[in-house]
């Protein structure tokens, strides 16, 4: 009676986000399945009655998109994205009217069906040189969606502005390698204007800026969020690894940052109100001249820290591992070991 046209904008399946087809009546399972591979796919719905089609979320959300149309009619009658539903009916066709009886058999009326939004459209390009991932930036802005399939050294750094839904990933652990290209703040890439950039399965080694973020620097109420990154051997002034500025956040987890430095947050640097989750996370051998080896918050910023360890980091003055500096922390299941800061806090410092 339906089809489920499915849609994945990366053109590789949809990574793990499956559909359940319900009758309502019964509240059974009629019916599961998902897009294995490819860009697109096809399932029948089958059934009479009301039922509603729900869609996981998936390991990347942003990619999936479906519509259910009526066999009969060609018309869509519902559409959605990752984590959505939809409720569509069918009405049993009328038996053959009785010839003792004038009056028709009438069928209730069919209830119009739940529509969902069609996403946004999304940009899936594959990238392996600095070029092409810095056009592919610059030129589609929002829902970009970017897959990086070799290491790539950088020739300047990158400026995300006023873009949401950014995505750039590696299906193979490419590296983004930094060095002494003359950035001011975020050695690698600057988000700023209220973006909202996702980065998974890169690593950022040698990021190098004179002020903010060696790497990263995240400023003007922006978000990151850093999933199965490293950061090796990134260094600046503030947050050697990456920078929070004026309001911003950040979602970091399954990361490593090794060997990165700073005057003030080896690892990271928060200020003026940002915040960051950090989850599953290490800090080895991070450094700064004067507090917060690992991490650094000042000027009412905030983190939420839970299993992450912090291993032979050291500070100058305070918090070899953490400092806070009028500013606040929720730490659970994380270890400081071999930690250590000349005056005091050699795991944590607050002050």
């Amino acid at each position: 009676l339906f089809t489920l046209n499915m849609v994945d904008s990366w053109g590789d399946g949809w990574s793990g986000a499956e559909w359940t087809w319900t009758e309502d009546s019964t509240n059974s399972d009629a019916d599961t399945g998902t897009l294995d591979n490819g860009a697109s796919g096809t399932a029948p719905l089958c059934g009479v009655g009301c039922y509603t089609l729900s869609v996981g979320v998936g390991d990347y959300p942003s990619e999936v998109s479906w519509t259910i149309v009526k066999d009969d009619t060609g018309q869509d009658e519902a559409s959605g994205g990752a984590g959505e539903s939809a409720t569509v009916c069918s009405g049993a066709q009328p038996s053959p009217l009785p010839t003792t009886s004038p009056v028709p058999t009438v069928l209730p009326p069919t209830p119009m069906p739940t529509i969902k939004p069609t996403p946004s459209p999304t940009t899936a390009m594959t990238v392996s040189t600095f070029d092409d991932l810095s056009d592919a930036i610059t030129n589609n802005g929002n829902n970009a969606q970017i897959n990086v399939v070799g290491n790539i050294t950088f020739d300047a750094a990158i400026t995300i502005s006023a873009a949401v839904n950014v995505a750039i990933r590696s299906s193979v652990g490419a590296v983004l390698i930094g060095g002494d290209i003359g950035a001011g703040s975020g050695g690698l890439f600057r988000i700023e204007g209220a973006s909202d950039v996702t980065f998974t399965g890169l690593g950022f080694k040698s990021g190098s800026a004179s002020n903010w973020g060696g790497c990263l620097f995240v400023t003007e109420s922006s978000n990151v969020e850093v999933e199965d990154a490293d950061f090796v051997e990134c260094i600046a002034q503030w947050g050697g690894g990456m920078a929070l500025y004026d309001s911003s956040s950040a979602i970091v987890s399954g990361t490593s940052y090794t060997n990165c430095s700073a005057s003030g947050g080896g690892g990271m640097f928060l200020y003026d109100s940002s915040s960051a989750t950090v989850s599953d996370t290490s800090y080895t051998n991070c450094s700064a001249d004067y507090r917060g080896g690992g991490m650094a918050l000042f000027s009412s910023s905030s983190a939420t820290v839970s299993d992450t360890s912090y291993t032979s980091c050291s500070a100058g003055e305070y918090g070899g591992g953490m400092a806070l500096y009028d500013s606040s922390a929720t730490v659970s299941g994380t270890s400081y070991t071999s930690c250590s800061a000349d005056n005091s806090g050699g795991g944590m410092a607050l002050y």
